[in-house]
Order: structure tokens, then sequence, then C-alpha cells
């Protein structure tokens, strides 16, 4: 697909001529009556957008074919309103289809000239307005100048957001495009969680009192599910432990479906599609996309649930609802006798990529489990007091919650796909059986409201304050431990033996940085050194100062320099140095899980340049591109004016304090740069320096 989109950019580039024709055509079409109302333009339109903003189109010669093809399909349709007039209404789609004409005239009776203007932006009569206007006979000259300003002001309106969303792929991409992924795929998943919980509500709902009487009818030739079957569905019926028997029934054909799906023949860790979700989750880390699942995964967690629970608890107490209580308490003790119960039964390992979590076993998850047994029982009992219409909403709702702590736990690792799967049919099962015995068993509920300010204070308040609280002690729990690595100075300096990444861990794995810098010292030592050769520390983009990016007129080296990802992390070290000639270098190094001589840790990154990428004179993003030569011999040089850091020749280069012992005592002589180069002026770009 990613070599799909590039070759559809690269013919766009060489052949802009026929995407302005596109443009045209789609602006065109759209205003057309009848065909603009199946004419995706806004989409096409926002592509367009998003193709000016990476540089394949230009903005004036797109926005000028999209205002032409405006302009002439809204005159086709008025010069069609006005010679047909009446007729109109006779004629297909309009005499199978007239409410869409209907409400055209209603709108231009009611807006006059001004609706030509509105109704541009108005997709139920965008396509109507114009042929409506001739019709009505509106004068020539006032539906021209209505047509002429709508469509300088709708064209720019429409590229608009396509021009912000490629400028803000451009800056992921910067940073780390997994970031963008990552949010595509998290709220894809949220709102296909919330469409299923509505059409499964809608598809269910008017069966249950059909299955519940084919459950009465098997009654009558299994009297031991029948005494289950009896007890769902007579209120009135004595025997109370048929719901422990239900329960039971419940965890263990849950517990075979986790058993086979899960482990297999071969453990859970040896399926496919386990590895394939693991190596996904783990791709797609970034510090911020761990902060956010941090919190989404504290839904599921006692930090959340247990105020939450007890909130319910003694507001049902309260109002003595002593069934509902009951049923409360039977979600809890599902919740505390299963979760240790089938994880020690089981034993599925977590997935083995180092967290440092206190309960070892995979299924059942436990947050995922806890969320789908409480929010999917708290939807059960407030729907009951809403409307028939609105009955799906606090289901969708835990969905939603449902999905976004199972998206965290996949995210971080901590269970394999399968285990969470079978979490939540687990969950399924049992909120189902709750359900359906709360539904026959106990009246209608009169304070919905009441339980549901009481829940969302309760869960608001202590998400709030464990988020303030543990934030950081969360997102330690999840972090991958990983062992240190010792290499002897000797080892070190060889280049063979150090276990360290050498290139920035891309998503696409096209290997595009090279990591061709390696420090093994303080990194205070190393920025020291530099700081009396120009580089200073980099001001990183963040929320304070991301407004300068809306400043095209300022230069390179006042724009915040944009902080990277490797294997989900941010860059530890970030130095720029800006050339005479206008250029930046930026110096990047990450932390390796490696040590040099038992005690030195390792770093490793390179030296990129920036230039300042305008986007239609509205934005400036500061972007990355390779150095050509120029970033690594100007810090051999730099470097080789510090006497307090040594320098190996050779690829990659090698760094280290001098004096430590890590590097021998001549590895700062270096060869001269070359004839006419000076430390930091910089070098055509079509030359490549003769590196040593």
């Amino acid at each position: 697909m990613g070599d799909l989109f590039r070759q559809l950019l690269g013919w766009i580039s060489t052949n802009p001529e026929w995407a302005y024709l596109v443009v045209f055509s789609v602006a065109f079409a759209e205003s057309v009556a009848v065909v603009g109302m199946i004419v995706p333009g806004v989409m096409i339109m926002i592509g367009a957008g998003a193709l000016i903003a990476t540089g394949d189109l230009a903005f004036w010669p797109t926005t000028g074919a999209a205002v032409i093809g405006a302009i002439s399909g809204d005159s086709l349709s008025y010069w069609i309103g006005r010679r047909y007039r009446d007729h109109i209404r006779s004629r297909w789609p309009f005499n199978r289809y007239p409410k869409q004409l209907d409400q055209g005239v209603a709108f231009f009776q009611k807006h006059g000239a001004k609706s030509v203007v509105f109704g541009r932006f108005f997709g139920p009569v965008r396509a109507i307005i114009p042929l409506v206007a001739g019709m009505l006979q509106m004068p020539r000259w006032r539906f021209a100048a209505s047509n002429v300003s709508s469509a300088l002001a709708w064209a720019p309106a429409y590229l608009a957001p396509g021009i912000v969303f490629g400028a803000s792929l451009k800056l992921a991409a910067e940073a780390a495009a997994r970031l963008v992924i990552l949010l595509v795929v998290f709220v894809g998943l949220i709102w296909l969680a919330a469409w299923l919980a509505r059409r499964l509500f809608f598809l269910i709902t008017p069966h249950v009192s059909a299955w519940v009487q084919a459950l009465l009818g098997w009654a009558n030739l299994h009297p031991t599910l029948g005494r289950i079957a009896q007890a769902l569905a007579d209120r009135d019926h004595p025997d109370a432990a048929t719901l422990a028997g239900l329960a039971a029934a419940l965890a263990a054909a849950t517990a075979v479906f986790g058993v086979t799906v899960s482990a297999g023949l071969f453990g859970a860790q040896d399926l496919s599609i386990n590895q394939i979700a693991l190596d996904l989750g783990q791709s797609l880390h970034t510090p911020l996309g761990n902060q956010v699942m941090t919190a989404l995964s504290r839904l599921g967690e006692p930090a959340i649930t247990v105020p939450m629970l007890v909130a319910i608890l003694v507001f049902l107490f309260a109002s003595r609802q002593r069934r509902a209580l009951e049923y409360w308490l039977a979600a809890l003790g599902f919740i505390l006798l299963v979760n240790p119960v089938l994880g020690w039964l089981i034993r599925t390992p977590r997935p083995d990529i180092g967290l440092n979590l206190d309960w070892p076993w995979s299924f059942p998850s436990a947050q995922v489990l806890n969320a789908t047994v409480l929010y999917g029982f708290l939807a059960l009992s407030l729907s009951r007091t809403l409307p028939s219409s609105w009955r799906w909403a606090p289901h969708a709702g835990a969905a939603m919650l449902v999905m976004a702590v199972a998206s965290a736990r996949l995210y971080f690792g901590t269970e394999w796909l399968t285990d969470i799967l079978g979490s939540i049919a687990l969950g399924l099962a049992w909120t189902a059986a709750l359900g359906l015995a709360l539904y026959r068993h106990t009246d209608e509920p009169e304070q919905g409201a009441g339980l549901t300010l009481v829940t969302v204070v309760a869960t608001g308040v202590a998400f709030t304050a464990a988020s303030l609280a543990q934030q950081q002690t969360d997102l330690a729990r999840y972090t991958p431990v990983r062992s240190s690595q010792m290499i002897s100075d000797a080892d070190w300096r060889s280049r063979t033996a150090a276990p360290v990444a050498r290139q920035r861990k891309d998503l696409w794995r096209r290997n595009t940085r090279p990591f061709d810098i390696q420090y093994a010292g303080g990194l205070d030592i190393l920025a020291t050194a530099l700081a009396g050769q120009g580089w200073q520390a980099a001001e990183m983009l963040d929320w304070s100062n991301a407004i300068k990016l809306l400043s095209p007129s300022l230069g390179l080296n006042a724009l915040p320099v944009v902080p990277h990802v490797h294997d989900g992390h941010h860059d530890d070290l970030t130095l720029v140095k800006d050339l005479a000639d206008g250029r930046r270098l930026v110096l990047r190094l990450w932390a390796t899980n490696c040590r040099v001589d038992e005690s030195v840790p390792l770093w490793t990154g390179d030296v990129t340049e920036l230039s300042k990428d305008n986007v239609v004179d509205l934005l400036a993003l500061p972007l990355t591109k390779p150095a050509r030569g120029l970033g690594n011999l100007t810090l051999r040089t730099d470097l080789e004016r510090a006497p307090t850091i040594s320098v190996s020749p050779g690829e990659p280069i090698l760094l280290a304090p001098a004096g430590s012992g890590l590097l021998p005592p001549d590895a700062v002589s270096l060869p001269p740069p070359p004839s006419g180069h000076r430390a930091g002026a910089g070098l055509p770009d079509d030359r490549e320096p003769a590196l040593p």
C-alpha cells in the first residue's frame, strides 16, 4: 500500500495538470443538479488540500480550478432551471423523489438571494439551490454575483482542512508516524465498538422474549438446566442457588474457550495472530502514546473500579434497591473469584517482553474482565431507565470503555490477543446472565438519573486522583525492563560486538536513518565540549511554543526542533548548530541498554540537517533531511578542537571523554578537513566531503 501511494504521488508530481483537471471536474460535478448529490466532492477537495500541503500540488492553481469548476457547475444548473422551469417537477428524478426539490424551494423562499451563497456550504441543498434559483427566475446579475462570491470563499474553505491534515501528517512523520497510526487505529476501534454495540442491541433486543420462552420449553426436557431456566424466567422461583450454577457453567464454558483459542496445542505464544498483535502494539510505542494508554488501562484497575463500586453500592443501599444491590454484589463476587481461580488453573504466561507485573498469568486479563463486567452491567442497569429508542446508548458507552482498556493492554503487550478476547467473552457471558435475571426479577428502577450521577462523579474523581498520584508509577510498570549488556572497550572499538541499533527503528522498516555515531560517557561532558564550538541545547517543540509554527516569517534557527522517537523513546540529547550559510545541523543521541567496561553508558545517534518547509505561507515546519556527510565532518572538526573528547576514525564515529581510556590517545589525530572548508561553513548540497 505504501509503494502504491508513493507511485500515485509520483504520478501527480509529474502530471499535475491532470490533478487540476480532476479538481475542476469534481467542483463542477458537485455543483450540478442531481449529479452533485452523489459526487464525493468534499473528500476529494480535502485530498487535494493534503496534496497541497505535501507540495505535490500548488495552492493557487488548485484553488483556481476549484473556483472555476464551482462557478461553471452552478451556472449550468441555473440555466437548466431557467430553461425548463415548471417542467422540472415532471422529469426524473424529481417526479419520483420530490423531497430534495421541495427542500431547495423552501430554503430559497426563506433566504432569497442569500440562499445561493449559503446553499453552497450546506450538503442537503448544495446541488439544488442554483436549479431552484433558475426555476424561480432570480435575476441573472444577482445570481452571478452570489455565484462568484460564494465560489471564491468555498474553494479555500474546503481545501483548508486537507491542507491542515497534510501538514499534520508531515509534522507527525517528522516526530513519529507511529503516533498518527496509533491514533487512527484507536479511534477506529472505539468507533467500531460503539457501532457494533448499537447494531447488536437493535438486532438482539426484539428476540429476547422468544429466547426466554425457548429456555422454558427446554426445561421440560432437561430437569437440571431447567432449574436455571426457571430461575431466569420466573421472578418468584424459590431456588436461588441456580444463579451460582449458571455462573459455574458459564465460567467452565469460557475457560474451555480460553484454553482452545488462546493456548492451542503449543501455547498462546505460538499462535501467529498473537505474535502479530504483539508486534503491532510494540511498534506503535511513543512517549505520548505511553502516557495516554497508561491512563486508559487504569479504567479497568481497582484504583477506578473500587471507588465506582463503593459509590454504586452505597447509593443502592440508601435508595433501598435491595435486589439491584444483590446483583451488583454478584458481579463483584464473580470478578473476585474468577480472576485468580482461572488464572491459577489455566496458567497462560504473559508475553515475555520484560514487564515487571505482579500477576504472571495472561488469562483472564483482570483489567479487561473487570471493565467488561462492571461497565457492561452498569449499561444494563442504566438502559432500563431510558426510552426504548435510546437504550442502546449506555451499551455503546460501555463498549467504548471496554475497547479502550483492551486496546491499552494490547498496546503494552501485557496479555495475548486471544486471552483478551477470551476475557471479554467471559465477562459478556456473566453480564448477560445477570442482566437477564435483573430484567426478569426486579421492577423498573426509579432513580436512573441518580445512579448515573453517582457513577460519573465517583469515576471521574477516582480517575483524576489516580492519574495525578500514580501516573508515573503505572507508566514504569508498563515500561519493559531490559538487562544491561556489558562489553569491553576493545570490543566496542572493534565496532562489531556492540549490540546497539545501527539505524533508527522505522515503522516501515525502511532503515533510512542510519545511526553512525556512538558515544560512551556522560552526556553533560559531551554537551559542554561542543558548547564551545557553537552547539547549543535545542528548543524542543511542545504546546508552549507550537504557535511559532504559524509564523512562516521566522528563520529556521527560531523554530523549535521536533523531538524524534526511536524504540518508543524521545532523543535523550538534542544539540543544534547554526551554520554561516543559514543551514542548521542537529545532533541526536539515544540511550542504549549497553555499557562499556561495565560502568560507562553507551549512546547512539546521528547528525542530520533541518530545513524549513513553508506550507501555503501559513505554516512553517522544521523537517529533517540527511546531512550528506556535512554533519559528521562538522562534528569531527569541532571535536578535534575540543580536547576533552576523543574521536576514533572510521564509521560509525566513536566518541569518549579524553582520558577515560576507552579510546587510544591518538584517536583525536584526524586528517585535516578538505581544502577550502572551514568548520561550520557548510558545503554545497551536491558535494560529498571526503570523510576520514
